[in-house]
């Protein structure tokens, strides 16, 4: 398969590659660890732009494939990996230091992509004609809706200074996500308990399920962190804190049950794991991305809450990670040179 066929074929999730290389970085800086911070962020630099050009490239050559994706129960969502993207890389510049205008710029596009996809997508599956069942048309990439709407509040208030009103805005996305969160989340719960899943159908991106939680705590956090600059933070902030604290509790809940899950449908189901060429996914970064986040969340949750065992379980799941990216990483490497040989 040629290079142009495979840019075609290309889902729109992609991003979350970068998604899932960024949040490592930000670890990495949370943890005190500059260097790898620095090594992450120049690397999702590179992948950043890689598929930046392989987008724009495929909107010009396949516009209609790429029309047809934003119409797709399945693929339409994964758009919405591009607005975390934005955001993840703008905070790992923030976290190491360099100057925030980089940051307000891809907070700006960021902002400007998530206009036109959350309600262009949204309006698309209402008035289509052709609708499918709640069985064959929602999975754990819905909740994408949910992460782009965090890493969208998280990044303004990192980037506010102080502002009142950025900070307001950015208290809205984290009240919209944390709602859309239970809209959607019931639907997957319910599609998850009383339809048949196949293993190949429980793939990574439910693994959201979890990093949607997580994000929604990093998020919270960050608002409580400027309670004394905005009054109505100040007085919300018991508020907050019940929040976060629900949805931290969500998330650590289903990281046992993801666990289960993945054990039977790669031991039982025999379904081939990411390290492997042919087992490979694009898929499997949105199992990466969600287990950094619930690294940083609960870093940020001890920052506010001081629970001493915290620290702890946020270095563990730095750790996991890395792990994680590094056996995706290793599957992707192997089927991009074995596409090479083969082209």
């Amino acid at each position: 398969m040629g290079l142009a066929q495979r840019i075609k074929e290309m889902p729109p999730a992609y991003f979350s590659m970068v998604m899932a290389t960024g949040i490592i970085g930000i670890g990495f800086s949370l943890q005190g660890w500059p260097l790898l911070a620095k090594i992450f962020l120049l690397l999702n630099l590179s992948i950043f732009s890689a598929l930046i050009a392989a987008n724009i490239y495929r909107f010009v050559r396949f516009y209609t494939d790429i029309k047809a994706d934003f119409h797709s129960y399945e693929r339409g969502p994964g758009f919405l990996t591009i607005i975390a993207a934005c955001c993840i890389v703008g905070n790992q510049f923030v976290l190491i230091g360099f100057d925030p205008v980089i940051a307000i710029i891809l907070l700006s596009f960021a902002g400007a992509v998530w206009l036109f996809l959350a309600y262009g997508l949204f309006f698309s599956l209402t008035v289509a004609h052709q609708k499918k069942s709640l069985k064959d048309g929602i999975n754990g990439g819905w909740l994408l809706f949910v992460v782009a709407l965090q890493a969208i509040s998280g990044l303004t208030t990192l980037i506010a200074r102080g502002d009142e009103n950025l900070i307001f805005i950015s208290l809205c996305f984290f009240s919209v996500g944390a709602l859309f969160y239970l809209y959607i989340m019931s639907l997957i719960i319910y599609r998850m308990s009383f339809f048949e899943l196949h293993a190949a159908e429980l793939g990574a991106p439910y693994w959201i399920n979890m990093g949607a939680t997580a994000i929604t705590v990093l998020a919270g956090c960050m608002l409580m962190h400027f309670a004394g600059v905005l009054p109505v933070i100040a007085e919300i902030t018991p508020y907050l804190k019940g929040i976060v604290v629900l949805f931290w509790a969500a998330g650590t809940w289903w990281i046992p049950l993801l666990l289960l899950l993945g054990v039977w449908k790669h031991v039982i189901k025999k379904v081939k794991v990411p390290l492997t060429a042919q087992g490979y996914d694009p898929g499997y970064w949105s199992l990466v991305f969600p287990i950094g986040m619930y690294s940083v969340s609960t870093f940020r949750l001890n920052e506010v809450l001081h629970i001493s065992f915290l620290p702890f379980i946020s270095t563990c799941f730095c750790l996991f990670a890395v792990a994680a990216w590094a056996v995706v990483m290793t599957g992707f490497l192997r089927k991009l040179f074995n596409s090479a040989q083969k082209g």
